[in-house]
């Protein structure tokens, strides 16, 4: 893993705390890659995805997320969105 590359799927659950959890690791990744100035606002994005993919369904299973770059920009993938921070 270097900051030109790297991938991690994780699974999370599917209600607030998950959704957090996502935040988070999209302002770390982020950060890594030397977008401090963007990591909130990026993070703010990827949790609106989340909760909307959740669209109700809170509480049922756990939510597929991979948060990945490869020589391009962070992206982060929750379901059939794709949200990427541009460098």
């Amino acid at each position: 893993m270097n900051t030109t590359r790297f991938e991690f799927n994780v699974s999370v659950p599917r209600n607030a705390s998950g959704a957090l959890m996502i935040r988070k690791l999209a302002e770390q990744a982020a950060r890594y890659v030397g977008a401090e100035a963007s990591a909130e606002g990026f993070g703010a994005e990827v949790e609106e995805a989340v909760h909307a993919q959740m669209n109700g369904a809170v509480g049922s299973g756990a939510l597929p997320i991979v948060v990945r770059r490869s020589d391009g920009p962070v992206e982060v993938v929750v379901g059939s969105r794709t949200i990427a921070l541009s460098l």
